[in-house]
C-alpha cells in the first residue's frame, strides 16, 4: 500500500469510473485498474463492485475509502506543517566578521546549506570596528570579533563570549624558541614577527618587539593563510589567541608550536558575538552561532 495507490482508489470512486481516474492522473485504464486490484490484494478485501456502467464501493470498500481518505488527509496536514517549518528558515543572515573566523563561518554555512536548503547567510569582512559598526548600524544580524576581557564594551550592543584564551606566542616546530614553557620580552631578540591586524595583539606585539632593537615586523596583515605560511615556511613568530589553533588546517597544526606569554596570562583574550541591544536573536542566528562555538572549540 501506498500513498499513491489511495489516490487512485480515492479518484476512481468519486468519478465511479476508472477510465476517468485514469484520465485525471494521466495514467492508462489498465494502471488504475491494477492499483486498485493490487490494493483489493493486499487487504484481502473486495473494493468494488465492477458493473457495465463503471464502479460503486462495497461495504467494505466503504470503510476503505473512510480511512484512505483520513490517511491522505493527514498526509496532506503534515506536508502544509513541513512547508510552514521550512518557511522558518528562509531566513538571511547577515554576518560581520574579523577575517580570522572566515574559515568558521564558511564551514557552518556548508553544513547549514544541506540542512536548511532556504537560508540566505551573507558574510561580511572588517576590523573589529567595522564589525561595530555593521552591527550598530543594522547592516549585519550579528558580529563576531575578538576582544579582551578588560575592553570596555558598547553598551548599544549585546556581547556575548563564544571562547575565551590567552595570547600565546606562535613559531614553528623548530623554532630554538619551542623549548621555552613561557616567554617574556627579554627572551625575544633577532626575531621577525608578522602580526594579525588585531589592536589587542599589535598592543602586545608592541611590547615584545620594541624590547629590542634587533626585532622587527615584517608582514601585517588579516590573511591567515598568509601569516601561517609564513610561520611554518619563513621562521617567523606571531602572537594569537591559543584557541585559534582549532582553526587552522590539519598541516599548520602538526607544525607549529605555542608558549604563553607570561605578562599576559591574567589578560584573557576573548572572541564573542555581538548583536544589537534590545533585539532577540533569531533562531537560527543562535544555532548558528552554537555551530561556531563548535567548531572553535574543536567539536
Amino acid at each position: 500500500m501506498n500513498i499513491i495507490q489511495l489516490q487512485y482508489l480515492i479518484t476512481a470512486a468519486g468519478y465511479g469510473s476508472f477510465t476517468k481516474a485514469a484520465s485525471v492522473h494521466h495514467m492508462t485504464v489498465p494502471t488504475i485498474s491494477q492499483s486498485v486490484r493490487q490494493l483489493e490484494e493486499e487487504l484481502d478485501t473486495v473494493i468494488f463492485h465492477r458493473t457495465k456502467k463503471g464502479i460503486v464501493p462495497t461495504k467494505e470498500g466503504q470503510l476503505v475509502l473512510q480511512h484512505a481518505a483520513s490517511i491522505l488527509k493527514s498526509v496532506d496536514l503534515m506536508k502544509q506543517e513541513l512547508s510552514h517549518l521550512k518557511e522558518e528558515y528562509s531566513e538571511n543572515i547577515i554576518i560581520s566578521t574579523i577575517p580570522g573566523l572566515v574559515p568558521q563561518v564558511v564551514q557552518t554555512t556548508i553544513e547549514f546549506a544541506g540542512k536548511y536548503p532556504l537560508l540566505n547567510v551573507q558574510m561580511i569582512e572588517g576590523d573589529t570596528q567595522t564589525v561595530m559598526n555593521h552591527v550598530n548600524e543594522g547592516h549585519a544580524s550579528m558580529g563576531l570579533i575578538s576582544y579582551s576581557s578588560k575592553q570596555q564594551q558598547d553598551a548599544s550592543l549585546d556581547w556575548m563570549p563564544i571562547i575565551q584564551g590567552n595570547a600565546v606566542l606562535i613559531v614553528n616546530k623548530n623554532s630554538s624558541l619551542r623549548f621555552l614553557n613561557t616567554v617574556t620580552a627579554e627572551d625575544l631578540k633577532n626575531e621577525v614577527f608578522v602580526l594579525y591586524k588585531d589592536e589587542d595583539i599589535e598592543r602586545i606585539a608592541q611590547h615584545l618587539v620594541s624590547e629590542h632593537p634587533s626585532n622587527r615586523i615584517a608582514l601585517s596583515s588579516n590573511n591567515m593563510e598568509a601569516l601561517y605560511q609564513m610561520v611554518v615556511k619563513g621562521d617567523t613568530i606571531t602572537i594569537g589567541p591559543d584557541f585559534i589553533l582549532h582553526s587552522l588546517p590539519a598541516s599548520y597544526q602538526k607544525q607549529i608550536v605555542t608558549i604563553p606569554l607570561k605578562q599576559y596570562h591574567s589578560d584573557p583574550v576573548i572572541l564573542g558575538r555581538i548583536t544589537r541591544k534590545k533585539e532577540q536573536a533569531t533562531r537560527m542566528v543562535e544555532e548558528f552561532t552554537a555551530r561556531l562555538s563548535e567548531l572553535l572549540n574543536g567539536i
